[in-house]
């Protein structure tokens, strides 16, 4: 199953509540990013909370996450090195 991320803007941080308990706490919507896709956590797997008192998170940076993770899983796939094919004789 995989893990999703609810994230919020609290007191000057992006914090994202993991459905598995833990708790990410980023100063910069990119820096929130990275430490979500370096926890597998894909762009669909993220939603966005506003509770009273805290500060909405834009529509722009809530797109700009999800664009940032989207760009880091991509690079990731570009990085890793092609397996090779083994073709039966």
């Amino acid at each position: 199953m995989a893990i999703t991320a609810n994230v919020a803007f609290f007191k000057s941080e992006f914090v994202a509540e993991l459905s598995d308990g833990r708790h990410v706490e980023r100063h910069d919507w990119r820096e929130m990013a990275k430490a979500l896709h370096e926890l597998g956590i894909a762009s669909n797997d993220v939603a966005y909370e506003w509770h009273n008192g805290q500060r909405m998170i834009t529509a722009g940076q809530q797109v700009a996450l999800k664009a940032e993770i989207n760009r880091l899983t991509q690079l990731a796939a570009k990085a890793r090195p092609a397996r090779p094919r083994i073709v039966a004789a």
